[in-house]
């Protein structure tokens, strides 16, 4: 059967739309960025970094062997007058990384700063270096190294920005990727426009340590009467993009938590193929933002019980800085 030929005038332009739109794929230039794959022997440095390093200590009597990876630096003045550099490292226990930074005579000008936790977990962490009078750049580490994946090395800018009187937080450093700055928690409860805002646990809770994958973590907090909309927020280590943390609320299913995932050229993100998964799992080895709306109605006067758990598969991961916002109508909270 013959087509109208209108319907023909429409078909054609949707049937061409790919070549229409069709874009080059350009290269995005990083000329004041490196990774540094320790892990890889060949690495493509920019010209303010001279060389890097790997040298092995032996150990002395009662002492353990260590490894140091070492950054050389070129000095830039006005150009590369500070440096950003994010180390990828498996937080063990007892053989956290080490960071210094030293003069070309061996002065001490930075640090030393021990990263991690000693979580147990794929890691990452950002240190800010003034160049000033720092030639090099010591990651330190027990044994043959094995535990520090990586750095990627910033040259950073200085940019103005603002932020209003009474709202202060502005990260002092933006990352790279996008990923959010770490929270900062309170121990009061802070009321705003209708809004109270209240820490459950500031601190780190692992899930799933020991092989045990699908624990849960409860969090009971008492509420003098439903909100009529509530935030759980949170942040997250180890995290599997693809299979976000669930969260019941009162014995009530109250789905997946949203995990707010970075651009996917971060290296903290890491792909592997697990036993009973179809595609490959990206975890990501530091901290990412986490929210989930909680309707009204599953709160109540009295005790709220909040439980957060890892959705069954072997990896553990923790969680920290869990928080919950409670929205009420703004006479309702007045003091």
């Amino acid at each position: 059967m013959n087509r109208p030929l209108w319907l023909l005038a429409m078909l054609v332009p949707l049937a061409m739309a790919p070549g229409v739109f069709a874009q080059d794929l350009a290269r995005q230039p990083t000329a004041f960025t490196a990774w540094l794959d320790f892990q890889s022997q060949t690495r493509e440095l920019p010209i303010w970094i001279e060389r890097v390093e790997k040298q092995t200590l032996d150990a002395g009597p009662g002492q353990t062997e260590k490894t140091v990876y070492r950054i050389r630096f070129r000095h830039f003045a006005g150009l590369v007058d500070d440096v950003l550099l994010r180390v990828y490292f498996d937080d063990e226990p007892d053989a956290q990384p080490v960071l210094s930074g030293w003069s070309e005579i061996g002065a001490q000008v930075l640090g030393p700063v021990t990263l991690g936790q000693g979580l147990g977990l794929p890691s990452s962490q950002t240190v800010s270096v003034p160049m000033a009078g720092v030639d090099y750049v010591d990651i330190e580490a027990p044994g043959d190294g094995w535990t520090v994946r990586g750095v990627l090395a910033l040259a950073l800018r200085k940019t103005e920005t603002q932020e209003g009187l009474d709202f202060g937080g502005t990260a002092a450093v933006t990352d790279p990727f996008g990923n959010a700055a770490p929270a900062i928690t309170g121990t009061d409860d802070v009321l705003l426009f209708g809004r109270v805002k209240a820490t459950l646990e500031p601190g780190v809770v692992a899930l799933g340590m020991g092989g045990s994958g699908g624990q849960a973590a409860a969090f009971d907090f008492p509420l003098d009467r439903p909100p009529l909309i509530a935030l759980l927020t949170f942040e997250i280590l180890n995290a599997d993009i693809s299979a976000p943390p669930q969260l019941s609320v009162n014995g009530k299913d109250a789905g997946d938590v949203n995990v707010i995932v970075t651009d996917l050229a971060d290296p903290a993100l890491t792909g592997a193929i697990e036993a009973e998964r179809t595609d490959a799992v990206y975890r990501y080895g530091g901290w990412l933002k986490c929210q989930k709306v909680i309707p009204g109605s599953l709160l109540t006067a009295g005790t709220n019980e909040l439980l957060i758990g890892n959705p069954g598969h072997p990896a553990p991961v923790a969680l920290r800085a869990i928080e919950v916002q409670l929205k009420y109508t703004p006479d309702a909270t007045s003091p």
